[in-house]
């Protein structure tokens, strides 16, 4: 395989790779779609931290959005980090 895929998939990978963008992700897979105010509220966490998060996976193509007035609603673009937090979680699942 070429060394761009070995780059590429570490580079996608490490988008995931933090709790809070897996709770952003888990968030998103139950509401479907979500407007910032309500993943900040829901995680606990700054508006602001949680915007860094979202302009990361957003960058990297895993979530997408729109402006609704004054609102900006995210959801999954990306059904591969959707089937890679499955399978994170059937593992941890089965490991009790």
């Amino acid at each position: 395989m070429e060394e761009r895929f070995f780059e590429e998939a570490a580079d996608y990978l490490k988008a995931l790779a933090h709790p809070t963008r897996l709770r952003i992700l888990d968030f998103l897979m139950r509401q479907k779609e979500t407007c910032v105010k309500s993943l900040w509220e829901e995680l606990g966490l700054q508006q602001s931290n949680v915007s860094q998060h979202l302009a990361l996976m957003k960058q990297r193509g895993i979530i997408d959005s729109r402006k609704e007035g004054v609102k900006t609603c995210y959801w999954i673009a990306d059904p591969l980090a959707e089937k890679i937090f499955k399978m994170l979680k059937e593992n941890s699942d089965h490991k009790g």
